[in-house]
């Protein structure tokens, strides 16, 4: 079950949060990857004629197929975590209200996470810094209540 990931509540939903953009990529972009590696199992290589014997590894054909079939599996399974992850946070964080997520965006999503998120909200949104801390506490408090009850 995709809750028993983010059991501490307190850090969970920070984690969670962190984790959807990742997880929009994964659900996104997996089907393009197996469709690479189901190519890469159904045209091998072609070995280069040079007229001296290759004596390394006899079964690196078999190899190759196992290891693509292993990367298959792997792909599978982030797929099905993705869309599990999907299930259970999607519903949560569409309820959240436009302002909300924003917050939330702006302090756990960004490209620099919470580094300088309070000054620029503070300054986009004209509010004090104690209003943004609190703005942030309690969207961080109504997520944890969606996704935990």
């Amino acid at each position: 079950m995709i809750a028993w990931k983010y059991i501490n509540k307190n850090s969970a939903v920070i984690a969670a949060i962190r984790d959807y953009r990742n997880m929009l990529f994964i659900i996104s972009n997996t089907s393009e990857e197996i469709k690479e590696a189901y190519d890469k199992m159904t045209a091998p290589r072609t070995a280069n004629l040079t007229g001296v014997p290759s004596g390394l590894n006899p079964k690196a054909g078999e190899d190759k197929l196992a290891e693509q079939l292993d990367k298959l599996d792997l792909l599978r399974e982030r797929y099905r975590a993705a869309v599990e992850y999907m299930a259970w946070f999607d519903p949560a964080w569409l309820n959240m209200t436009d302002n909300e997520r924003y917050i939330l965006t702006e302090f756990y999503m960004g490209n620099n996470q919470k580094s300088g998120a309070t000054y620029r909200l503070m300054a986009e949104l004209n509010y004090s810094e104690s209003h943004v801390e609190r703005l942030r506490s309690n969207a961080l408090n109504r997520l944890r209540t969606l996704l935990y009850g």
